[in-house]
């Protein structure tokens, strides 16, 4: 069976799966944070804190992608879903590059940018930065969006010039992600050293 005979999946489905994930991670999160605020034990203020790293990069991650997707919807862009092949998989759909243009992939991409700085926004409002473990849930979460607004900046500068988006990400090199990576984890760290 051939990539284009595959059946689309369900867009509930697949949204149900990301919220489900999501949930299990924060509640994880958030019971790890709950045994250290009723026992005090710095054993559980450092799972706590380990918890967060992964889910905060988690939410970042999801969320980015979603807003990909939305910002693609927006932009009447044939973008169909895709199933992804484990729990580890981050795609969520693919942008048919031949039958989109530059401003739909514009939309794409700030949809992406929309809705990782707004949970991150949402978040850091909500969530007091009073326990090691919240902190790191805040910095890991802002790790992830500098990383990932770091990537799309070099691709959107070249796009805004008048590169094809295509071979714009044709251009992402190796030094690419560890420049992206260095910039994510430095903000995380620095974010994590300023509430500690």
């Amino acid at each position: 069976m051939s990539e284009s005979d595959k059946k689309e999946p369900a867009l509930f489905s697949l949204a149900l799966r990301d919220i489900a994930i999501v949930l299990s991670a924060f509640s994880l999160w958030a019971a790890t944070d709950s045994w250290f605020q009723v026992t005090g034990l710095l054993f559980a203020d450092v799972i706590s804190a380990a918890n967060a790293l992964f889910v905060g990069y988690l939410l970042g991650a999801i969320f980015h992608e979603w807003g990909h997707y939305a910002g693609a919807k927006f932009s009447k862009s044939v973008a169909p879903l895709l199933q992804p092949k484990d729990i580890t998989s981050l795609f969520r759909f693919n942008f048919d590059f031949s039958l989109n243009n530059t401003y739909q992939f514009h939309c794409m991409s700030f949809g992406g940018w929309i809705a990782h700085w707004g949970v991150l926004l949402l978040l850091f409002m909500l969530i007091p930065m009073d326990t090691l473990g919240r902190v790191f849930l805040i910095a890991s979460l802002f790790g992830f969006v500098v990383f990932a607004t770091v990537i799309e900046i070099g691709i959107l500068k070249k796009t805004f010039s008048g590169l094809e988006p295509k071979l714009a990400l044709g251009e992402l090199s190796k030094r690419n992600f560890q420049t992206a990576s260095i910039f994510g984890a430095g903000s995380g760290i620095t974010t994590a050293f300023l509430f500690v």
